[in-house]
């Protein structure tokens, strides 16, 4: 478990991560994660204290209503490409006392808006099923992002309704047009309400961050416990799952430079900047072959280089 040589895919992180969220303790791991969604979203009420029940199901399987079965197909798609969508495989589905949570896992900076519409239908759809209509849903995008995704690059224009959609919207106003496109009611204040995001650098960071908590206590149940989280975070530094760290100049940590008069800096000569800059397309016949006119490629990065004294941030004191 956790060890995967030939490379680690997104079913793979999210069969690990939420498969452990399924069978430890609740306090183990699924009180922290949502406690980080909170942390993230102080404004949403993801209710994670006191849970009384929680269901955690992994790619469970819905049918489509009739009704939505042609109109679920990607909308910059050509008519002829598309096809009927009978099932919605969300990655994970958490059912808890006072909400749902929809989560869509990428292992890449990829965003697919659609996927994220069709997800948010079929959380309202079941939470009806259910009789938990009033409750809150929350559908969490997952992916490698160090941020939230501000658009949807997507453009599409539905030649029944007329409703256009450009590259900049946001994924909620995606979310409100494709509902219209459709005739499905949404209103975009309770989609934007919904929809939240986290990356995988943090579940890294909360899984060190367990870890700790757990081999501080000494009872057989973290013990046990302890065992599987340090898999997780075996596999989270392995693909290198942490968030980015931000330069401070009045940090502590920081290394201060007191000789920076040996820092090199990079001076790109004239012409190989009038290579570097060509934005032209480049026939093959006309790429510069610098070993036939005596001026190797390293040889020239070289001479660009020279020593210059340059202002950087010190700390006074």
């Amino acid at each position: 478990m956790f060890r995967y040589p030939w490379g680690t895919s997104e079913d793979d992180l999210t069969g690990d991560f939420f498969g452990l969220m399924k069978y430890l303790p609740e306090d183990a791991l699924l009180v922290p994660f949502l406690s980080l969604i909170q942390s993230h979203y102080p404004d949403r009420n993801i209710a994670y204290r006191n849970i009384e029940s929680a269901e955690v199901l992994l790619w469970p399987e819905y049918q489509n209503p009739e009704q939505w079965r042609e109109q679920f197909n990607r909308p910059d798609m050509p008519v002829e490409k598309r096809r009927s969508k009978y099932y919605i495989v969300p990655d994970v589905v958490i059912h808890l006392d006072e909400c749902t949570l929809v989560v869509e896992a990428e292992k890449s900076h990829s965003v697919e808006a659609e996927q994220l519409f069709q997800q948010y239908l079929m959380g309202r759809q079941i939470m009806q099923a259910i009789g938990k209509h009033k409750r809150n849903l929350f559908n969490l995008l997952l992916n490698i992002d160090q941020m939230p995704p501000y658009s949807c690059r997507v453009t599409a224009t539905d030649m029944d309704t007329g409703i256009s959609i450009s590259p900049s919207d946001s994924i909620p106003r995606y979310i409100e047009k494709r509902a219209k496109m459709i005739g499905e009611p949404c209103d975009l204040r309770e989609i934007s309400h919904s929809f939240l995001w986290i990356s995988w650098h943090h579940i890294g960071k909360l899984a060190e961050e367990t870890l700790d908590i757990r081999c501080s206590k000494g009872d057989e149940t973290s013990k046990v416990s302890t065992r599987f989280l340090s898999g997780l975070k075996e596999m989270m530094d392995k693909e290198g799952f942490y968030p980015a760290k931000v330069f401070r100049a009045d940090a502590p940590s920081e290394i201060q430079i007191d000789d920076y008069s040996s820092i090199p800096v990079l001076h790109v000569i004239p012409s190989l900047k009038r290579i570097i800059d060509y934005e032209e397309a480049i026939e093959p016949s006309l790429i510069p072959t610098f070993h036939l006119l005596g001026y190797p490629v390293n040889w020239l990065m070289q001479q660009s280089i020279q020593l210059e004294t340059i202002p950087v941030l010190r700390k006074e004191g």
